[in-house]
C-alpha cells in the first residue's frame, strides 16, 4: 500500500484539555510545597494534600520550589520568561558544570546552610530533574486510555470528529504514519476508537514479551504480562512518539542490557522482573531495575541529545526519515515549526516539488519551510479539519 505521514504538534492535543507549554509555564512558576509530594521511592506526584511522611527529606522537598524561584527571580528578566523547556536546557547543563557564576554560589552556600545540607549543586540538580521530569508527566496526564470502545457517529462537538473520520478515510488506501511530538496518551486514547480500532501499531507488543509486573483489580494482585518495544509497525495506522512518552520506562538488566517497555494503569511501581532462561535450561524471574522517572525528552537543546540513542530513540527517527521519504503527502497539525532539529527532517520533503505539503494551524507559523511550493496552509483548528479539501489534495496526487 502507499504511505501517507502526519505530524502532530502541542496544538493537536489542546482541544481536548491537554496543557500547551504556556499552561505548564504558569503552573511551574507558581508551583508551592503543598501542591506536590516525592514518595520515599523517589516517585513525585501532584496532590491537594501534604502528608509529611511522603517526603524523603525536607530539603529535597524545599529545594524544589526554591530553585525554581532562584531562577525566575535571579537568572530571568522576568517570570512571565519562564519556559519549563528552556529552564530544563538551564539546569541540565548548571549540572554539568564546575564553575557556577557568583549568583549560582551564592544561592546554593545559602540553601546548604540554612537546610543544613551537604550535597553539592550537581547533586542536587539530579535529584531535582527527577521529580521535575515527573512532575512535568503529572500534567499533562489528562486520563489514562481505557480499555474500552467508542463507537460511532461521534458527538459534534468532539473535537477530533473530523481528524478520526480523515483517518478513516486514508485507511482505505494508505498506510497512515502518525508522528508526534507529544508525550500525552491522546492517541493511545483514540486507538479505543471505531475508525481506528484494531488496526493499529505503536512498536510495542506483549506477546512473547519476558516482562512482567503487578496490577491491583478489585482489591486482588495480579501479575500480568508487560510490553515491550520491538520496533515492529506493520498496521494500517502507525504512532511514532518522537519524544517518547510519559508511559515509557526503561528496564535496566545488569546495566547491560536496557528494553524500553509500556507502563500500564494501575501497575505497581515494585515488582517488575523480566523472565529469565539460563543456558542450562532453567527459568527465573529477574528483578531489574526501573526508575521511577518516565522516558521522555525535554528541552529545546537537550533532547536533539538523545536523538541517536540505541534505545528506542534511532530507531523511530529513523522510521521518520523513512516514511517521509516513501510518502508523497505530508500532514501537519499543531505544529508550529519552532524545533530546528525537526525541521532538519522535514527540509528535504518540503522543497521536494513533487510531494505535497498541508499545514494546519490556528495561525500560520512563522517559517521559511510553508513558503515552498505545494504547500497547503488552513488557518483552522483540529476540530475544523477541511476533510473534503484534504480529499482533493490527496487526490490529485
Amino acid at each position: 500500500m502507499k504511505s501517507i505521514s502526519f505530524l502532530l504538534g502541542a496544538g493537536f492535543s489542546k482541544p481536548a484539555n491537554y496543557p500547551l507549554a504556556s499552561e505548564i509555564n504558569s503552573k511551574f512558576r507558581q508551583l508551592s510545597l503543598e501542591e506536590f509530594y516525592i514518595h520515599t521511592s523517589e516517585s513525585a506526584h501532584l496532590t491537594e494534600t501534604q502528608n509529611s511522611n511522603w517526603i524523603i527529606t525536607q530539603e529535597k522537598h524545599h529545594f524544589v520550589v526554591d530553585f525554581i524561584k532562584f531562577y525566575t527571580e535571579s537568572i530571568l528578566s522576568s517570570p512571565e520568561e519562564f519556559h519549563y523547556e528552556i529552564f530544563f536546557d538551564y539546569y541540565m547543563q548548571l549540572q554539568r558544570r564546575f564553575q557556577l557564576t557568583d549568583i549560582e554560589n551564592e544561592f546554593f552556600q545559602k540553601f546548604r546552610t540554612e537546610r543544613n545540607y551537604e550535597w553539592d549543586h550537581s547533586q542536587l540538580l539530579f535529584q531535582f530533574n527527577r521529580t521535575f521530569q515527573q512532575l512535568v508527566a503529572n500534567y499533562i496526564t489528562i486520563e489514562w486510555p481505557k480499555s474500552i470502545s467508542y463507537l460511532k457517529p461521534y458527538t459534534a462537538n468532539f473535537p477530533h470528529k473530523n481528524y478520526l473520520e480523515l483517518l478513516e478515510y486514508l485507511g482505505e488506501e494508505y498506510n497512515v504514519h502518525i508522528h508526534t511530538l507529544n508525550h500525552d496518551l491522546l492517541m493511545e486514547k483514540y486507538f479505543h476508537y471505531e475508525s481506528i480500532a484494531g488496526e493499529t501499531a505503536d512498536g510495542f507488543d506483549d506477546f512473547a514479551s519476558p516482562y512482567y509486573g503487578f496490577i491491583n483489580n478489585n482489591e486482588r494482585t495480579q501479575r500480568i504480562r508487560l510490553k515491550r518495544f520491538i520496533d515492529k509497525f506493520n498496521s494500517t495506522f502507525n504512532l511514532y512518539k518522537l519524544h517518547g512518552s510519559i508511559d515509557n520506562y526503561i528496564f535496566n538488566t545488569n546495566n547491560k542490557v536496557y528494553d524500553m517497555i509500556k507502563w500500564e494503569y494501575g501497575l505497581l511501581e515494585r515488582g517488575i522482573v523480566k523472565e529469565i532462561t539460563t543456558h542450562l535450561g532453567e527459568n527465573f524471574y529477574y528483578d531489574g531495575y526501573v526508575d521511577v522517572v518516565p522516558e521522555f525528552l525535554s528541552g529545546t537543546t537537550e533532547k536533539i541529545k538523545h536523538y541517536e540513542r540505541k534505545v528506542y530513540y534511532s530507531k523511530i527517527f529513523d522510521h521518520l526519515t523513512k516514511n517521509l521519504y516513501e510518502s508523497k503527502v505530508l500532514i501537519v497539525i499543531g505544529y508550529g515549526f519552532a524545533d530546528t532539529k525537526i525541521n532538519t527532517y522535514l527540509f528535504d520533503f518540503f522543497k521536494n516539488n513533487d510531494k505535497t505539503k498541508v499545514v494546519i494551524n490556528i495561525s500560520r507559523p512563522e517559517s521559511e519551510l510553508l513558503d515552498k511550493k505545494n504547500v497547503k496552509f488552513f488557518q483552522l483548528g483540529v476540530e475544523d479539519i477541511p476533510i473534503e479539501a484534504i480529499r482533493d489534495i490527496i487526490g490529485s496526487n
